[in-house]
């Protein structure tokens, strides 16, 4: 896993550079601006997606599909970062306490 986050991370810091380096930053069209910009959170978003549904959908863990989806619902309301991680790790151990 880790070596899948530093390749990740790698190939979204060489596609990040290779706009400035190859084109002038003024003249990067704004459609191709806004590919680049979502790059990051698309690949944390399949990152985070296969850790949590695994293989075909074996590893679905209903706690933490709870704490995400409370992750979700702060961070819509404008909760901060920190907020919304530790209500994301309250419901979490909440739904494993419960059931």
């Amino acid at each position: 896993m880790l070596a899948t986050v530093v390749l990740f991370a790698v190939i979204n810091y060489m596609l990040k550079a290779a706009g400035p380096v190859l084109v002038i930053p003024d003249s990067i069209p704004s459609p191709a601006r806004a590919v680049v910009d979502a790059l990051p959170p698309a690949l944390l978003a399949g990152m985070l997606v296969s850790s949590v549904v695994g293989y075909r959908g074996s590893a679905v863990d209903p706690s933490v599909l709870a704490g995400l989806a409370v992750v979700a619902a702060v961070w819509a309301l404008r909760g901060g970062q920190f907020v919304t991680v530790l209500a994301g790790l309250a419901a979490t151990v909440l739904w494993r306490l419960v059931f």
